[in-house]
């Protein structure tokens, strides 16, 4: 019995090594999803990191328009 088992067992093991490689497309959507999901991630930081930069700018003045601490250098000209 055990002999009979030994090529029954190297067969099936041989069967599930030979799997079929992926092909071109299979390949490319894997790639795209992968992607896909890496670039959502990414905008998701961005969004988070500009909405944290705003709330810690929101009690800033504009940099455009002077402040009235700042010092006016024009008019000493």
């Amino acid at each position: 019995m055990r002999y009979h088992t030994l090529p029954l067992l190297i067969v099936l093991a041989a069967i599930s090594a030979c799997k079929q490689e992926p092909d071109f497309d299979q390949r490319f959507d894997q790639t795209r999803q992968k992607i896909d999901a890496r670039a959502a991630a990414i905008d998701r930081e961005l969004d988070a990191a500009a909405s944290d930069a705003a709330a810690a700018h929101a009690g800033e003045p504009a940099s455009d328009q002077p402040s009235e601490s700042a010092p006016d250098t024009a008019a000493k000209r």
